[in-house]
Order: C-alpha cells, then structure tokens, then sequence
C-alpha cells in the first residue's frame, strides 16, 4: 500500500505567446493565462501529477470498500475536459465570455479530455467505484455534454447538469446531498442510482469542493480527498488588486473611472457562480450586524427580497469598509467573487478598494 501523498499546484508565469488559430487570419497574441493552458507542458505536468497522485490516495480510501457502494464526484470544464480553445477563440475576437457564445461552443461539442483524468476515472472503475460528474452547464446542454465526454473517452456513469429539479443548485450542495442518500431526481430510464459514499471530490474552483468554508478550514483534504486542477483562467483570484504607492482610495468614495468591461447587473451575475464579476446595482437596504452587537459581515442588498436576489457581502473587520450605512439607496459598482451559502448567491468584495458609490 502505498504512502499518503499531498498534491502540490504550483502557480506559474509565462510569457505570452503568438498562437496561430482558425477564427481569422495570421495569429494573435493570447493573454499569459490561456496560452500557459493551452501550450505549457508546465500545466500539462501539473494536471498530470494531481491526478497520479490522487490515483494512488484512492487506492487507500477504497481499500475494503463493497464495490458499487461509493464514488467520486467530478466537475466537468476544466476538471476533466477543457474549454481552452474556447477561451482563445473569445480572446482571438476580443470578446470574453457571454452565454450564446458558451452554449454554442458546448453544442460543438470540441473539449478535450484533461492530462491524467482518464487514467484516474479508469482506476476508479478498476477500484470499484462510481463516477458521477456534477457540472453547472445548463439546459440545454445536457445532451451535448454527455455526447462530448463519451467522445473523448471520459468514463462516467452519469452526468448531473444543473437543470430540471437542480435548476437553483448553483453550490452542488443538493445534488451531492442526494448522491449519498439515493434520491437523485430526474434521472433517465435504467440510471437509478443506489446511495453512495462519495470518497473523493475533484474541480478546478473551491466551490466544487467545498463551500461556505476557508481554506484553512479544508487545508488538510487536499491530498486526502480533494482534487484542485489548475485553472489559471478565471477564478476568484482575477480581480486581486495591489496598491503600490500614494494614499489609498477611500472605501465606497465616488469616482469617474469607467466601468470594467466586464460589469454585469446583479441579475446577470446570479448565473456567474465561481466566477470573478464587477456589479453594478442599486442598494435597497443594508445589514450591519454590528448595529445589533453581533459579529459576521455586513450584507447589502440588491431587491427586498434578499432570498432570490444578489447580496453584496462585507467582511467589515476593524470598520475597513468604513461605515456600511453610506451605501444604503445608492448605486454601487463592486467586485467580487460569486458563490453561493445556503441556498443565496452573494458576491463577496475583495477589499475596500473594489467598491465604490458611482452615483
């Protein structure tokens, strides 16, 4: 039996390089990200090496486990396929991402299978185990989906989208949920599923691993029986920002600066769960819980009924953020990471420096 071993992800720079691609003409030059993705053997070990080493941890977690009782829940796009060439064809037109366009790469059906995932989802199959890819593509990618994984040669048992009875299941909290208790709904005729033991999770965003905890809270699953696939793309760490001198902004100050070009209504940014997104919305109403002598973040709503819309999380520790009260029935413009926390999707500010009141 082979020792535990941990799984390193080592972030690397590169050079931008000269790409040749089929959507025009001669080439483009593809920004540092998606050419590391799509040329660098760098990444390509790095996949590779996460999933070797997390082949040899299942073979610990398995040992002794009933065949058919238990299995390992994979993300898709950029976990064990890739969506590179997607990613540049955008870059090569100047465009980022927008739903036609996504929906109309996924029917094309051209991702590739990811370095190391068919060996890993092979020996899962050897082991005994299940496999069953939980992605967030929506109706109606479902078919498309299934089709593009048989044509890599992904093994799979099932592939849970998030449509039909999991349309809202932006965490994949509910159907993890009913993976283990055997009560996944919607499923096609001949797919009913036993309950299982999920064992081991892999993706290439925290959230597909975990929610509503930090990293030092999880630290330790890594190697054990979390997977995290580099995805150097897009992630919450896109909208980091770093002041190198003269006196910081004040927090929510007005300003002139344009808009990102990637700025999104909190309507739109409901659909962007994992991703890094500047809003831009109205603020209807303000929950600081320090107001009530009690501890967590300041909450800033986007419509009365905070349930299903957007809210705009603070960690206002030390008053940072300044005083939350100055936001209330103004439009802001704020930058952030889209997650989900029981059932509500907030977008949670990097810093005091990625908000401000514009109106």
């Amino acid at each position: 039996m082979k020792a535990r071993i941990k799984l390193f992800v080592i972030g690397l720079a590169v050079l931008a390089i000269l790409i040749p691609l089929p959507v025009s003409a001669g080439t483009v030059t593809l920004p540092n990200d998606i050419a590391w993705a799509m040329t660098a053997d760098t990444y390509r070990a790095c996949c590779q090496q996460a999933y070797l080493n997390a082949i040899n941890r299942l073979r610990v977690l398995a040992e002794g486990k009933e065949p058919g009782t238990w299995c390992v829940v994979m993300d898709a796009d950029e976990t064990v396929i890739s969506n590179v060439q997607f990613q540049a064809e955008q870059a090569a037109k100047g465009e980022g991402y927008s739903r036609d366009a996504w929906n109309a790469w996924c029917e094309r059906m051209d991702a590739t299978a990811i370095p190391g995932a068919i060996e890993f989802l092979s020996a899962v199959r050897e082991l005994g185990g299940k496999i069953i890819i939980v992605t967030n593509r929506q109706a109606p990618l479902n078919e498309p989906t299934v089709k593009n994984l048989e044509k890599v040669k992904i093994p799979f048992d099932l592939c849970l989208t998030r449509e039909g009875p999991y349309k809202d299941d932006r965490a994949k909290d509910q159907r993890r949920s009913d993976i283990e208790k055997g009560t996944l709904k919607g499923l096609p005729l001949g797919k009913r599923m036993p309950p299982l033991e999920i064992i081991m999770l892999g993706g290439d965003q925290t959230h597909d691993l975990y929610e509503g905890k930090t990293f030092e809270e999880v630290k330790d699953r890594f190697g054990s029986d979390l997977i995290i696939i580099p995805n150097p793309m897009y992630g919450d760490w896109t909208g980091a920002t770093f002041q190198t001198s003269g006196t910081p902004a004040r927090p929510g100050q007005k300003t002139s600066a344009p808009a990102p070009t990637d700025t999104v209504t909190w309507q739109e940014a409901m659909d962007r769960v994992g991703e890094t997104v500047t809003v831009e919305a109205e603020i209807v109403s303000v929950y600081d819980p320090a107001e009530r002598g009690r501890s967590g973040p300041v909450k800033l709503n986007t419509d009365r009924d905070w349930s299903t819309s957007l809210t705009i999380i603070l960690f206002n520790k030390d008053g940072k953020f300044g005083d939350p009260s100055r936001f209330d029935g103004r439009k802001i413009r704020a930058r952030g990471k889209v997650s989900t926390y029981q059932d509500s999707v907030q977008l949670t500010v990097f810093g005091p420096d990625t908000i401000e009141i514009v109106d």
